[in-house]
């Protein structure tokens, strides 16, 4: 018996061992088949025309004569209408190793509605059971529908060439157009159609990047979505086009092969709306942009950050101009240009190029101009540049607001008419008298709100109060205006207060010229380097109150001029310094019971000595002063709120009020007038809090075993009393902002930080400093503190007949930051009271079961079931086996069986 078992065991494992080679031999012969490697997926519109597309043809091999050369034949066939082109084909296959040759000898004639797109052959060893090869092509940039690609292999046995295995697969095209779009993949594309994808090749002239595809589709625009990626070779765009982004879009590359640029334009290109980078190279970096073209290129709105050169210019005929972009954080230079021998010229105009090499920001090589740019505070240009063409005057005195959400800088370049047009949604007007004729101009916004906002002083002491965006405006160059230029500066969109402000008899409604606050300032000795109002130096200006702007006529004569100015000249609307300037954001009277609380708010305060405030028993007057004199507490930068108690008034009585503002020479101009009839039942403004807080903490803790049990009980008694004054908060705008530097000197080198950053603020524990115990496996209560919060609101120092402090006048002043309080000590009483919450029984780890007793416990029948299945098939099996001859299962002899009993 026991050998007959022995033998069972021995045919079961036998077979068991067959069908695993059986299994093994099946998993690696795979079925003849074709698919697209790459681009993974195409977009939901299909593949654009001009896309380049990889795939993977494996096959069967069986029966091979190794005596011919060649004996396997494969073969790709596309659709006619495709047009297909550069076909490739690796050189190995992956599965046998086999050389594999270019050649279509064997291939049979293309199918209907096909056309043959290249084929290889190889000789294979007869022992080979399969093959693999990646092979791709680029879809014609004029097929129109989808269709499949076809795969044959022909093999060729000893009795000769045998009919063809073959695979298909379908392929979605869709046309290109005269916009396409370039993304990382087909989820990136999202709806935007025809759009292109990376390929896998990564050859000379960007061949396999989605880019590449795109140019060469000749589109008239090349639009890019989102953060896309080229590869180690350099992308040529040898083709005229539009090359720009969408909402921040940019180019970058995530590899480490960094010898080569970027990009190379070699045709009339215009680069646009885009951030390029080089990634995570460095030392080297790549250039980012290379230009060579015997047409012209201009890039405008574009960042070209953290590379090695920003842009580089060969001696080629084509003129390149680079206009309201940043170059910034570059190792090399800015803009760099070949020495001048019979090329082009190079133009920057409006930019922002600093931070890079020290030194010198651009070299012209002798062929360019650089006006009109910003090279870092208190940097002239003709220290940032060389051999370039280039002025000091004309220069940006403050760097160009950033777009938001875009790259480049806020600037525009617009052509003046005889009909009035608006910049920067509306904030600037430009037309032109209706003789001579139309001419160019520049616009470009500083922003308003910070010192680096300033052109050329900086915001320093007796700076303007801006109304408006500190805006650059000159000709473009050349230009030389035959009529005269109406610029219009809105002054309303940036503080409240300024627009009655400026409204009052001090400046718009005073009937001098020199007093409405539109202000110039020329960095050039042919005037003096201080803010003027363009009145004051000559041209007509007036206020349109209607549609809250600032209007100034600009000729050939007085200042501002064409010939003088109009090269370099900033302006804005703002209020002066003398004899003061103050914005008033907020004025109210605000009645109670015998008693009326005068409220202000101020925006900006410079050269003031503070405030009276006047009352009268009507509109008109007269007035008198009802207090002393509140100084003042803000600054040009920031206000302040101030609170005035006028008290012991009569009820149902209205009363009117003014302020008078004072400044530094004690002269005075007079607020608005406001109103407020006392007895109306109104909450007073002036709330005291007086909160009482018991908190008692008594944590228990028991745990099981030698441990200790602490006990711990904490009382606090300390007592607030706030008194809070409401007034509303001021909200500033936010402004986005480049990151500025001072020009550096040439050592040390500089250090590049191509992304910011972020720094991890960890949470502070609820008792710091405190030790940690380590977890024991027993069943344990953790405390988990509760906190309960009793807090009483009691009016101090107030009538309850009049919810009002007593009477008599109190001036509150110096509020400063709405919502702050002042504290003082009274009795409270603080219990902290944790509770306990048990913790789950259970085993730590390392003291579970281990996983297959666990499993076992749970699944046991099956595993019975399925153990008796297995010794029931393969009994069965022995058996048939046996009856056919194929096993041999001997009887025992005698001897054996009265042995075994």
């Amino acid at each position: 018996m026991n050998n007959l078992l022995k033998r069972v065991s021995i045919a079961v494992w036998l077979l068991a061992a067959w069908f695993g080679v059986q299994s093994s031999q099946a998993q690696t012969i795979q079925a003849t088949q074709l698919t697209l490697v790459s681009p993974a997926a195409c977009p939901t519109a299909g593949c654009a025309a001009g896309q380049t597309l990889d795939l993977r043809a494996s096959y069967d091999l069986a029966n091979l004569d190794p005596a011919p050369t060649p004996n396997v034949q494969v073969c790709l066939y596309t659709p006619t209408n495709w047009a297909a082109e550069s076909f490739r084909i690796d050189p190995t296959g992956a599965g046998t190793g086999a050389a594999y040759q270019p050649g279509t000898a064997n291939c049979g004639s293309a199918p209907e509605g096909y056309a043959m797109t290249g084929g290889v052959s190889a000789q294979i060893s007869a022992s080979a059971v399969s093959d693999q090869l990646n092979l791709g092509f680029r879809v014609g940039r004029t097929a129109t529908a989808s269709g499949s690609v076809l795969v044959r292999v022909y093999q060729k046995t000893a009795a000769g060439w045998q009919p063809p295995e073959e695979s298909s697969a379908t392929i979605g095209v869709t046309p290109t157009a005269a916009v396409v779009y370039v993304a990382n993949d087909a989820a990136a594309c999202g709806s935007s159609s025809p759009c292109y994808l990376n390929s896998g090749a990564d050859s000379a002239g960007g061949m396999g990047t989605a880019l590449k595809d795109a140019v060469d589709a000749q589109p008239v625009t090349v639009t890019i979505l989102g953060e896309y990626a080229v590869k180690s070779n350099t992308v040529w765009v040898d083709k005229a086009a539009i090359i720009q982004g969408l909402a921040d879009s940019r180019i970058t590359y995530a590899g480490a092969s960094c010898s080569e640029p970027i990009l190379r334009l070699t045709a009339g290109v215009i680069l646009r709306s885009l951030t390029i980078t080089d990634g995570a190279c460095a030392a080297p970096s790549r250039d980012l942009v290379e230009v060579d073209s015997p047409a012209g290129v201009t890039l405008e709105y574009v960042d070209l950050l953290s590379g090695q050169n920003g842009l580089k210019v060969s001696d080629n005929t084509g003129n390149v101009t680079l206009r309201f972009s940043q170059v910034m954080d570059n190792s090399e230079y800015a803009l760099f240009r070949v020495p001048y021998v019979a090329g082009g010229t190079v133009q920057t105009i409006g930019n922002n190029l600093y931070n890079n090499r020290p030194g010198i920001q651009v070299n012209c090589g002798n062929a360019g101009q650089a006006d009109h740019n910003f090279w870092g505070f208190g940097v002239a240009a003709t220290t940032a540049t060389g051999q370039c063409t280039v002025s000091d005057n004309k220069r940006l005195g403050a760097p160009a607001q950033p777009r938001s959400g875009d790259a480049g800088v806020q600037g525009e370049i617009v052509t003046v008419t005889t009909t009035k047009q608006s910049g920067f949604n509306g904030l600037v007007g430009y037309q032109r008298s209706t003789d001579g004729s139309d001419y160019q101009l520049n616009l470009i916004n500083h922003g308003v709100g910070a010192p680096e906002n300033v052109p050329f002083t900086g915001g320093a002491l007796g700076s303007l109060t801006a109304c408006s965006n500190y805006y650059d405006i000159f000709l473009e160059k050349d230009v030389v205006p035959s009529a005269q230029l109406t610029l219009s500066l809105r002054y309303d969109q940036f503080l409240a207060g300024c627009a009655s402000t400026i409204e009052t008899a001090e400046y718009c409604a005073s009937g001098d010229a020199a007093k409405i606050p539109l202000y110039w300032f020329s960095p050039s000795i042919m005037a003096p380097g201080v803010w003027k109002t363009t009145g004051a130096t000559g041209q007509a200006t007036t206020c349109n109150t209607a549609a809250k702007e600032i209007q100034v006529i600009i000729d050939s004569s007085d200042r501002p001029d064409f010939s003088n100015d109009l090269n370099f000249t900033p302006f804005v609307v703002g209020l002066p310094p003398q004899p003061s300037s103050v914005v008033i954001t907020r004025f109210a009277a605000i009645p109670g019971i015998g008693q009326a609380s005068i409220q202000w708010t101020t925006a900006s305060e410079v050269n003031l000595s503070g405030f009276y405030v006047l009352r009268s028993l009507a509109a008109a007057g007269p007035f008198e002063r009802v207090g002393n004199l509140i100084v003042h507490t803000g600054s040009s930068a920031s206000g302040a709120n101030y609170e005035y108690i006028d008290a012991g008034l009569t009820n149902n009585t209205t009363y009117y009020y003014r302020l008078e503002i004072v400044n530094n020479s004690l002269g005075s101009t007079f607020s608005n007038v406001i109103s407020a009839t006392i007895g109306q039942s109104t909450p007073t403004s002036t709330l005291t809090f007086t909160p009482t807080r018991t908190l008692t903490l008594t944590g228990t803790i028991t745990p099981t075993g030698p441990t200790p049990t602490p006990t711990g009980s904490l009382t606090r008694t300390p007592t607030r009393t706030i008194t809070l004054t409401r007034f509303p908060t001021r909200t500033r705008t936010p402004i986005r902002y480049a990151t500025y530097y001072v020009f550096r000197s040439p050592t040390p080198a500089p250090t590049r930080t191509p992304f910011p950053t972020r720094t991890i603020t960890p949470t502070p524990t609820l008792f710091p400093g405190a030790r940690t115990s380590t977890a024991q496996a027993v069943n344990t209560l953790l405390p988990q503190p509760s906190f309960t919060f009793t807090v009483t609101l009691t009016p101090a120092s107030t009538d309850l007949a009049t919810g009002y402090p007593p009477a008599g006048g109190t001036a509150i002043s110096s509020i400063g930051t709405p919502g702050t309080a002042d504290e003082t000590s009274t009795a409270a009483t603080h219990v902290i009271t944790p509770t306990a919450t048990p913790v789950t029984q259970g085993v730590l780890p390392g003291e579970q079961a281990p996983a297959i007793m666990t499993f076992g416990k749970c699944n046991w029948p099956w595993i019975l079931g399925l153990l008796g299945l297995e010794l029931v098939t393969v009994g069965g099996v022995a058996i048939y086996l046996n009856k056919r001859g194929l096993l041999t299962i001997p009887s025992p002899t005698r001897e054996e069986r009265d042995a075994e009993d």
